[in-house]
């Protein structure tokens, strides 16, 4: 059975004390990673048992996803392989499931329409409905995290990958379908993510370049930055957008600017998890040249939960995706720059503790064995 205690400090968690883990463990409990197969194989293994990642995405084109029944047994045995560990922490088990033409689960569960269509309606309730049987469908499957709702601001109508993923172009529609959005999922118990910091509804799409928004701050917190501040407080985690803002930072993109994630944190307000997108993605890649030091990059910087998962969407390199090597290697670098000073400790404990008391909030109730 898995050791759940109440979380008596940001440190304890689970039953363990993160100055009790090793760099090792610690450095998997920041990967979210995915793998290929409709059953826990030994990809799976070997991931959550030799590499120890504290986290899984699901994707249609590797896990089938091709029933509840299959997704529930997926997931069960997967949270068998993570008990297994020394410290028995479960998993966090996530998937984009966002409505619309986001929606990985297609077999057997109810499919709602995006979130411009929603928005249409005028009905704010709606969008709490839909994500409230969503979350309770992604539950009774052992999903555990789902990576919406998108409160980026459609500003821009050319914009390439936002469209009819938002709820509109007003600032105040999307703050409050999204509030209603993040309702539904917390009576659904389902971790929610609100996404793309600091907004990427006037840029170009980052999985194929790096998308600059020119806009000054007075211009940013009064569209993009809007619906983080005010939602930030029901929000579990937060993921970055892979897209360079000046006027936050000159040099580094989101997820790898320590100056955009620290507004986050201290004038925004948010103190839960911060997550990256995909690691894999050319917006990213652009500026660190390999998946190891974008995520060596995006840690020192602030997130706490790094994506190795998914494909590049276009380009050259078109469909490329991380083998297990890949991922254990990255998990390598980034545990010799743990040791080398590269990354310090202390921010490494920092993400740690915030992944814990996020599952420990949230992963009560997962499946015991």
């Amino acid at each position: 059975m898995f050791r759940i205690l109440a979380c008596l400090s940001l440190s304890v968690c689970f039953g363990f004390d993160i100055q009790g883990m090793s760099v090792e463990e610690k450095v998997g409990q920041v990967l979210m990673v995915h793998f290929h197969g409709d059953v826990a194989n030994d990809e799976a293994r070997a991931l959550v048992q030799d590499t120890k990642v504290g986290g899984i995405i699901y994707y249609n084109w590797s896990n089938g996803l091709h029933s509840p029944e299959q997704v529930r047994a997926l997931s069960a045995g997967l949270q068998i392989l993570a008990e297994k560990n020394r410290t028995s922490i479960p998993l966090l088990i996530a998937v984009d499931q966002e409505g619309g033409v986001v929606s990985r689960l297609n077999h057997g569960f109810s499919r709602f329409p995006g979130n411009k269509a929603i928005a249409m309606t005028g009905d704010p309730n709606l969008a709490e409905k839909a994500m409230q049987i969503t979350g309770q469908e992604l539950r009774a499957v052992g999903i555990n995290m789902n990576l919406a709702p998108v409160v980026d601001v459609n500003s821009n109508p050319r914009n390439p990958v936002i469209g009819a993923r938002s709820f509109g172009d007003l600032p105040e529609t999307v703050v409050a379908f999204g509030e209603k959005a993040l309702q539904g999922l917390s009576k659904a118990q389902v971790i929610s993510t609100l996404k793309h910091f600091p907004g990427h509804g006037d840029v170009t799409d980052s999985h194929e370049d790096l998308p600059i928004l020119r806009k000054s701050k007075e211009e940013l917190e009064k569209v993009e930055l809007f619906p983080f501040a005010k939602l930030e407080s029901s929000a579990d985690a937060i993921m970055t957008a892979h897209i360079l803002v000046p006027a936050l930072d000159e040099e580094n993109c989101t997820t790898l600017s320590k100056k955009s994630l620290n507004y986050l944190r201290d004038v925004i307000g948010f103190q839960g998890v911060i997550v990256t997108d995909s690691l894999v993605m050319a917006g990213v890649l652009k500026q660190c040249g390999t998946v190891d030091e974008a995520a060596i990059g995006a840690l020192n910087a602030g997130c706490d939960l790094l994506i190795l998962g998914g494909k590049l969407l276009s380009g050259e390199l078109s469909g490329f995706e991380l083998t297990v090597e890949d991922v254990q290697r990255v998990y390598r670098s980034i545990v010799q720059a743990v040791k080398e000073g590269r990354i310090s400790e202390e921010r490494l404990d920092g993400a740690v503790s915030k992944i814990l008391t996020l599952k420990n909030r949230f992963l009560r109730s997962e499946l015991t064995h």
